[in-house]
Protein backbone atom coordinates (compact mmCIF):
# COMPACT_ATOMS: atom_id res chain seq x y z
CA UNK A 1 0.00 0.00 0.00
CA UNK A 2 1.11 3.44 -0.87
CA UNK A 3 2.62 5.34 2.41
CA UNK A 4 0.38 8.23 1.43
CA UNK A 5 -2.44 6.98 1.07
CA UNK A 6 -4.89 7.38 4.23
CA UNK A 7 -7.57 5.74 3.07
CA UNK A 8 -8.08 2.83 0.80
CA UNK A 9 -11.47 1.70 -0.51
CA UNK A 10 -10.48 -1.43 -2.76
CA UNK A 11 -13.55 -3.66 -5.16
CA UNK A 12 -16.39 -3.19 -2.31
CA UNK A 13 -19.63 -5.25 -2.58
CA UNK A 14 -22.45 -4.83 -0.45
CA UNK A 15 -25.98 -6.48 -1.41
CA UNK A 16 -29.27 -5.77 0.65
CA UNK A 17 -31.08 -8.86 0.66
CA UNK A 18 -34.82 -9.30 0.26
CA UNK A 19 -36.37 -12.38 0.82
CA UNK A 20 -34.33 -15.30 -1.73
CA UNK A 21 -33.86 -12.03 -3.93
CA UNK A 22 -30.65 -9.35 -2.98
CA UNK A 23 -29.99 -5.90 -4.38
CA UNK A 24 -26.52 -4.96 -5.55
CA UNK A 25 -25.93 -1.54 -3.78
CA UNK A 26 -22.03 -0.94 -3.91
CA UNK A 27 -20.23 -2.75 -6.86
CA UNK A 28 -17.07 -3.25 -6.61
CA UNK A 29 -16.11 0.04 -5.62
CA UNK A 30 -12.78 1.40 -5.38
CA UNK A 31 -11.53 4.92 -4.44
CA UNK A 32 -8.52 6.15 -2.61
CA UNK A 33 -7.69 9.15 -0.33
CA UNK A 34 -4.37 10.68 0.17
CA UNK A 35 -2.89 11.99 4.16
CA UNK A 36 -2.62 15.42 2.37
CA UNK A 37 -6.30 16.75 2.90
CA UNK A 38 -7.74 15.99 -0.16
CA UNK A 39 -11.57 16.51 -1.00
CA UNK A 40 -13.77 14.28 -2.66
CA UNK A 41 -17.52 14.95 -3.87
CA UNK A 42 -19.61 11.99 -4.04
CA UNK A 43 -22.61 12.77 -6.13
CA UNK A 44 -25.68 11.03 -7.94
CA UNK A 45 -29.09 10.37 -7.41
CA UNK A 46 -30.97 8.81 -4.81
CA UNK A 47 -30.07 5.05 -4.97
CA UNK A 48 -27.31 5.66 -6.49
CA UNK A 49 -25.23 3.90 -3.32
CA UNK A 50 -23.34 7.39 -1.97
CA UNK A 51 -24.74 6.61 2.07
CA UNK A 52 -24.12 2.69 2.05
CA UNK A 53 -20.53 3.76 0.55
CA UNK A 54 -20.03 5.89 3.51
CA UNK A 55 -21.51 3.48 6.09
CA UNK A 56 -19.54 0.92 4.85
CA UNK A 57 -16.51 2.93 5.24
CA UNK A 58 -17.12 3.15 9.46
CA UNK A 59 -18.05 -0.59 9.21
CA UNK A 60 -21.76 0.03 9.94
CA UNK A 61 -23.69 -1.59 7.57
CA UNK A 62 -26.15 -3.97 9.18
CA UNK A 63 -28.59 -6.26 8.14
CA UNK A 64 -30.29 -6.56 5.54
CA UNK A 65 -27.54 -5.44 4.27
CA UNK A 66 -23.69 -7.30 3.98
CA UNK A 67 -20.35 -6.29 2.76
CA UNK A 68 -19.75 -9.27 0.29
CA UNK A 69 -16.45 -9.13 -0.07
CA UNK A 70 -13.45 -5.72 -1.04
CA UNK A 71 -11.54 -3.92 1.31
CA UNK A 72 -11.93 -0.28 3.68
CA UNK A 73 -8.05 0.14 4.70
CA UNK A 74 -7.22 3.11 7.15
CA UNK A 75 -3.43 3.85 7.30
CA UNK A 76 -3.05 0.11 6.41
CA UNK A 77 -5.00 -1.54 8.41
CA UNK A 78 -8.14 -3.30 6.96
CA UNK A 79 -11.63 -1.75 8.79
CA UNK A 80 -13.42 -4.38 8.38
CA UNK A 81 -11.51 -6.60 10.72
CA UNK A 82 -11.16 -4.76 13.65
CA UNK A 83 -11.61 -5.13 16.71
CA UNK A 84 -14.85 -4.04 18.77
CA UNK A 85 -12.42 -1.11 20.97
CA UNK A 86 -10.39 -0.37 17.65
CA UNK A 87 -13.33 0.42 15.83
CA UNK A 88 -14.91 2.68 18.22
CA UNK A 89 -11.43 4.84 18.49
CA UNK A 90 -11.48 4.68 14.95
CA UNK A 91 -15.10 5.49 14.20
CA UNK A 92 -14.79 9.25 15.95
CA UNK A 93 -11.09 9.92 16.82
CA UNK A 94 -10.34 8.90 12.89
CA UNK A 95 -13.04 9.40 10.80
CA UNK A 96 -16.86 10.75 12.04
CA UNK A 97 -19.65 11.40 9.85
CA UNK A 98 -22.48 14.54 9.59
CA UNK A 99 -25.27 12.62 8.94
CA UNK A 100 -28.42 13.92 6.77
CA UNK A 101 -30.79 15.24 9.38
CA UNK A 102 -29.71 16.89 12.30
CA UNK A 103 -32.77 16.55 14.10
CA UNK A 104 -32.32 12.51 14.34
CA UNK A 105 -29.13 12.57 15.15
CA UNK A 106 -29.92 14.93 18.35
CA UNK A 107 -31.58 13.53 21.06
CA UNK A 108 -34.21 16.05 22.04
CA UNK A 109 -34.44 15.36 25.64
CA UNK A 110 -30.80 16.35 26.11
CA UNK A 111 -29.38 19.39 25.73
CA UNK A 112 -27.17 20.00 22.37
CA UNK A 113 -23.93 19.93 24.50
CA UNK A 114 -24.38 16.44 26.52
CA UNK A 115 -24.09 14.64 23.09
CA UNK A 116 -20.01 16.02 22.64
CA UNK A 117 -19.13 16.09 26.50
CA UNK A 118 -20.29 12.47 26.35
CA UNK A 119 -18.49 11.59 23.11
CA UNK A 120 -14.89 12.82 24.44
CA UNK A 121 -15.38 11.25 27.99
CA UNK A 122 -15.75 7.97 26.55
CA UNK A 123 -13.19 8.40 24.13
CA UNK A 124 -10.82 10.87 26.03
CA UNK A 125 -9.39 10.89 29.79
CA UNK A 126 -10.97 13.74 30.45
CA UNK A 127 -13.10 14.93 33.37
CA UNK A 128 -16.76 16.39 33.52
CA UNK A 129 -15.17 19.83 33.74
CA UNK A 130 -12.89 19.21 30.92
CA UNK A 131 -15.36 17.59 28.61
CA UNK A 132 -17.79 20.23 28.97
CA UNK A 133 -14.93 22.92 28.55
CA UNK A 134 -14.40 21.38 25.16
CA UNK A 135 -17.42 20.52 24.13
CA UNK A 136 -18.53 24.69 24.81
CA UNK A 137 -15.46 25.80 22.53
CA UNK A 138 -16.49 23.34 19.75
CA UNK A 139 -19.60 24.91 20.04
CA UNK A 140 -18.10 28.67 19.66
CA UNK A 141 -16.00 26.91 17.28
CA UNK A 142 -19.04 26.49 14.52
CA UNK A 143 -21.19 29.95 15.57
CA UNK A 144 -22.93 28.31 18.68
CA UNK A 145 -22.70 31.02 21.15
CA UNK A 146 -22.58 30.36 24.87
CA UNK A 147 -26.03 30.93 25.70
CA UNK A 148 -27.11 28.12 23.48
CA UNK A 149 -25.46 25.11 24.73
CA UNK A 150 -27.97 24.53 27.16
CA UNK A 151 -30.78 24.44 24.70
CA UNK A 152 -32.67 21.70 23.27
CA UNK A 153 -32.11 20.68 19.35
CA UNK A 154 -36.70 21.99 19.34
CA UNK A 155 -35.57 25.02 19.98
CA UNK A 156 -32.99 26.01 17.82
CA UNK A 157 -33.56 26.23 13.89
CA UNK A 158 -32.37 23.97 11.65
CA UNK A 159 -29.36 25.68 10.61
CA UNK A 160 -28.08 25.63 14.07
CA UNK A 161 -29.26 21.74 15.00
CA UNK A 162 -26.55 21.36 11.39
CA UNK A 163 -24.28 23.21 13.14
CA UNK A 164 -24.21 21.08 16.30
CA UNK A 165 -24.11 18.09 14.42
CA UNK A 166 -20.72 19.61 12.72
CA UNK A 167 -19.69 20.59 16.18
CA UNK A 168 -20.19 16.67 17.52
CA UNK A 169 -18.60 15.42 14.25
CA UNK A 170 -15.19 17.84 14.89
CA UNK A 171 -15.12 16.49 18.82
CA UNK A 172 -12.13 14.11 18.53
CA UNK A 173 -10.35 15.79 15.96
CA UNK A 174 -10.70 13.27 13.18
CA UNK A 175 -8.63 13.09 9.87
CA UNK A 176 -11.61 12.66 7.53
CA UNK A 177 -15.13 13.97 7.55
CA UNK A 178 -18.24 12.36 5.85
CA UNK A 179 -20.61 14.65 5.10
CA UNK A 180 -23.95 12.76 4.20
CA UNK A 181 -26.19 15.37 2.25
CA UNK A 182 -25.73 18.31 5.77
CA UNK A 183 -27.96 20.87 3.59
CA UNK A 184 -30.71 18.83 1.95
CA UNK A 185 -32.95 20.05 5.10
CA UNK A 186 -32.06 23.44 5.03
CA UNK A 187 -32.50 26.82 2.60
CA UNK A 188 -30.61 28.35 0.56
CA UNK A 189 -29.15 31.28 2.69
CA UNK A 190 -28.56 28.70 5.15
CA UNK A 191 -27.34 25.88 3.21
CA UNK A 192 -24.36 28.21 1.70
CA UNK A 193 -23.68 29.48 6.10
CA UNK A 194 -23.59 25.61 6.36
CA UNK A 195 -20.98 24.82 3.21
CA UNK A 196 -18.39 27.82 3.95
CA UNK A 197 -18.54 26.55 8.13
CA UNK A 198 -17.27 22.64 6.50
CA UNK A 199 -15.06 24.64 3.98
CA UNK A 200 -13.38 26.61 7.20
CA UNK A 201 -13.58 23.93 9.49
CA UNK A 202 -11.61 21.86 6.50
CA UNK A 203 -8.80 24.25 6.05
CA UNK A 204 -8.36 25.22 9.32
CA UNK A 205 -8.14 21.36 11.02
CA UNK A 206 -6.18 20.34 7.56
CA UNK A 207 -9.33 17.19 7.17
CA UNK A 208 -9.39 15.34 4.40
CA UNK A 209 -13.38 15.48 3.36
CA UNK A 210 -15.78 12.89 1.39
CA UNK A 211 -18.83 15.83 0.78
CA UNK A 212 -22.10 13.50 -0.30
CA UNK A 213 -24.53 15.75 -2.50
CA UNK A 214 -27.18 14.61 -5.09
CA UNK A 215 -27.18 18.38 -6.41
CA UNK A 216 -23.64 18.55 -8.50
CA UNK A 217 -24.05 22.72 -8.08
CA UNK A 218 -22.79 22.36 -4.37
CA UNK A 219 -19.74 20.72 -5.38
CA UNK A 220 -17.93 24.25 -7.06
CA UNK A 221 -15.76 25.38 -5.16
CA UNK A 222 -15.87 22.75 -1.95
CA UNK A 223 -13.87 19.95 -3.14
CA UNK A 224 -10.97 19.20 -4.97
CA UNK A 225 -12.22 15.91 -6.90
CA UNK A 226 -15.58 14.66 -8.06
CA UNK A 227 -16.51 11.09 -8.08
CA UNK A 228 -20.32 10.53 -9.82
CA UNK A 229 -22.18 7.69 -8.57
CA UNK A 230 -24.67 5.45 -10.70
CA UNK A 231 -26.37 1.97 -9.45
CA UNK A 232 -23.34 1.54 -7.05
CA UNK A 233 -20.65 1.78 -9.61
CA UNK A 234 -18.46 5.15 -10.04
CA UNK A 235 -18.40 5.97 -13.70
CA UNK A 236 -16.46 8.79 -13.56
CA UNK A 237 -13.12 10.78 -10.93
CA UNK A 238 -11.89 13.56 -11.94
CA UNK A 239 -10.77 17.20 -11.02
CA UNK A 240 -13.64 18.73 -9.93
CA UNK A 241 -13.73 21.76 -12.48
CA UNK A 242 -12.91 19.40 -14.88
CA UNK A 243 -16.10 17.36 -14.27
CA UNK A 244 -18.30 20.30 -14.25
CA UNK A 245 -17.19 21.58 -16.88
CA UNK A 246 -16.04 18.99 -18.94
CA UNK A 247 -18.09 15.74 -18.01
CA UNK A 248 -16.68 12.45 -20.08
CA UNK A 249 -19.67 10.19 -18.65
CA UNK A 250 -22.72 10.45 -20.52
CA UNK A 251 -24.95 10.21 -16.83
CA UNK A 252 -22.72 13.11 -15.89
CA UNK A 253 -23.95 15.20 -18.85
CA UNK A 254 -27.63 14.71 -17.13
CA UNK A 255 -26.21 15.97 -14.06
CA UNK A 256 -24.39 18.95 -15.28
CA UNK A 257 -27.73 19.54 -17.64
CA UNK A 258 -30.07 19.33 -14.40
CA UNK A 259 -28.29 22.70 -13.11
CA UNK A 260 -29.30 24.36 -16.42
CA UNK A 261 -32.80 24.17 -16.16
CA UNK A 262 -35.15 24.47 -13.54
CA UNK A 263 -37.73 21.98 -14.77
CA UNK A 264 -34.79 19.38 -15.16
CA UNK A 265 -35.61 15.73 -13.33
CA UNK A 266 -34.05 12.98 -13.60
CA UNK A 267 -35.62 9.89 -13.82
CA UNK A 268 -35.56 7.59 -10.23
CA UNK A 269 -33.05 5.24 -9.54
CA UNK A 270 -34.40 1.54 -10.87
CA UNK A 271 -33.59 -1.30 -8.15
CA UNK A 272 -31.76 -4.03 -10.08
CA UNK A 273 -33.71 -7.27 -7.90
CA UNK A 274 -32.01 -10.18 -8.72
CA UNK A 275 -34.09 -13.53 -8.59
CA UNK A 276 -33.36 -16.45 -6.64
CA UNK A 277 -30.02 -18.13 -7.42
CA UNK A 278 -29.33 -15.64 -9.71
CA UNK A 279 -25.97 -13.71 -9.30
CA UNK A 280 -25.93 -9.47 -9.15
CA UNK A 281 -22.14 -10.27 -9.93
CA UNK A 282 -22.63 -12.13 -12.71
CA UNK A 283 -25.71 -9.96 -14.34
CA UNK A 284 -24.15 -6.49 -13.67
CA UNK A 285 -21.19 -7.38 -15.47
CA UNK A 286 -21.64 -8.25 -18.70
CA UNK A 287 -23.49 -4.94 -20.08
CA UNK A 288 -23.48 -0.84 -18.99
CA UNK A 289 -25.66 -0.49 -16.29
CA UNK A 290 -26.31 2.83 -18.30
CA UNK A 291 -27.35 1.73 -21.31
CA UNK A 292 -31.53 2.15 -21.39
CA UNK A 293 -31.01 5.88 -20.73
CA UNK A 294 -27.76 6.83 -22.76
CA UNK A 295 -28.08 8.53 -26.14
CA UNK A 296 -24.95 6.79 -27.16
CA UNK A 297 -25.08 3.33 -26.62
CA UNK A 298 -23.99 0.67 -29.09
CA UNK A 299 -23.89 -2.73 -29.13
CA UNK A 300 -20.95 -3.12 -27.03
CA UNK A 301 -22.29 -1.46 -24.03
CA UNK A 302 -25.35 -4.24 -24.14
CA UNK A 303 -21.72 -6.79 -24.14
CA UNK A 304 -19.41 -5.97 -21.83
CA UNK A 305 -19.23 -3.44 -18.90
CA UNK A 306 -16.85 -0.90 -19.44
CA UNK A 307 -14.45 -0.25 -16.25
CA UNK A 308 -12.65 2.82 -15.30
CA UNK A 309 -9.98 3.98 -17.37
CA UNK A 310 -8.18 7.10 -17.54
CA UNK A 311 -9.16 9.50 -20.51
CA UNK A 312 -6.75 11.95 -22.24
CA UNK A 313 -7.95 14.80 -19.82
CA UNK A 314 -6.06 13.02 -17.17
CA UNK A 315 -9.71 11.79 -15.45
CA UNK A 316 -11.34 8.37 -15.07
CA UNK A 317 -14.34 7.57 -16.83
CA UNK A 318 -16.26 4.05 -17.68
CA UNK A 319 -17.30 4.56 -20.74
CA UNK A 320 -16.73 2.52 -24.30
CA UNK A 321 -16.75 5.94 -25.74
CA UNK A 322 -13.18 6.09 -24.80
CA UNK A 323 -11.67 2.82 -24.95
Amino acid sequence: METNSLLRISDLVVDYHIGKSFVRALDNVSLDFSASGESVGLVGESGSGKTTFAMSILNLIEPPGRIVSGKVEYKGQNVLTMSKSHLMKYRWGEVSMIYQSAMDSLNPVKQVSQPIIEVIRKHKKASKKEAKERALQGLQDVGIPLNRANAYPHELSGGMRQRVVIALALALSPRLLIADEPTSALDVVTQRQILDLIKRQIAERGLSLIFITHEMSLLNGLVEQIAVMYRGEIVEKGRAWEVLTNPKHPYTEILIASLLTSNSKLRPFETRVNPPGESAAVSGSNYCKFVNRCKYAFDRCRKERPLLKETSGGNLVACHKYT
